[in-house]
């Protein structure tokens, strides 16, 4: 078989909600890449919070939805929003009491209140427990989380910043002023009582970082597998050869799929692989 690219995201598509990736796609992963392939991260994540994940071993990773993109070790591109954008974002989030965190490359920056509100109403599902503070500091050592008051005493280059809205209208507030410059990203219903979602710069996506690695790599877009699940994977399904969507992905990404996959719960990495040969 011709050599392939094989781009995965990471959440809902890679790790399990324990936040472990199978012992079996874990498998498929290494049979890919010893049969040839290459095979990347491609998420919204930024860089530091995919680290922990690098030791599986993967030829490189896409982060912050395209705005870094790393091969063998090395960065071949990053982008940036100016320190004027962010100031205007900032100033527009808070008119408006909407959390948020802005992600660097290596740190990002937030507030205990959003930290608390994620782990209390995101991960643990609004349940308050004595696991409480260790997913908290979890999440800060997974995420290299630090202060605002950091990043104001040495502002360092931000990717995109990711928010937690709690009323749809304030939320709408913020789109109206700020769609002109942002791609605005509502992620699938994480939780009842939150809405939870990113904005990117409108010339920044993972479908033209997908790009770049395949010119990169001297190979074509024919030659590109992709694994995704939720709406900020829509111009990476839009931009492969191949797209394969989760069982537990949104009903609209699944429109565009070539094909639907097991559930990550049920090992759909490994098993699509298996049905496409990039395991033999």
């Amino acid at each position: 078989m011709k050599k392939k690219v094989i781009f995965l995201d990471i959440d809902g598509t890679l790790v399990l909600p324990s936040g472990f990736v199978s012992p079996l796609v874990q498998k498929a992963i290494s049979l890919a890449r010893n049969n040839g392939h290459y095979v990347f991260l491609c998420t919204g994540r930024n860089r530091v919070g995919v680290q922990k994940l690098m030791s599986i071993g993967f030829d490189g990773a896409i982060c912050s939805a395209g705005g870094y993109i790393e091969m063998n070790g090395a960065k071949i591109y990053e982008s940036f929003l100016s320190e004027e954008d962010v100031q205007e974002a900032r100033l527009t989030f808070e008119k408006y009491h909407i959390l948020y965190n802005m992600e660097a490359t290596h740190k990002t920056f937030s507030s205990d209140q959003l930290n608390e509100l994620f782990v209390r109403d995101v991960i643990q599902g609004n349940v308050m427990n004595s696991e409480m503070q260790r997913l908290i500091n979890e999440q800060k050592e997974n995420y290299n989380i630090h202060d605002f008051k950091d990043y104001e005493k040495n502002p360092i280059p931000i990717h995109k910043i990711c928010f937690i809205a709690q009323s749809r209208d304030a939320l709408q507030q913020v789109q109206n002023q700020l769609s002109y410059k942002y791609h605005f990203v509502i992620h699938d219903l994480f939780s009842i009582n939150t809405i939870n979602g990113e904005i990117i710069k409108k010339d920044i996506n993972k479908g033209k970082a997908i790009q770049q690695v395949v010119e990169a790599l001297g190979l074509s877009i024919e030659d590109t597998i992709c694994f995704g699940d939720s709406m900020n994977d829509l111009e990476m399904i839009q931009a492969c050869h191949h797209s394969v969507v989760m069982e537990n992905g949104v009903a609209e990404l699944k429109k565009y799929a070539s094909s639907i996959c097991e559930s990550v719960q049920n090992d759909g990495v490994y098993y699509e692989m298996e049905r496409l040969g990039l395991l033999k």
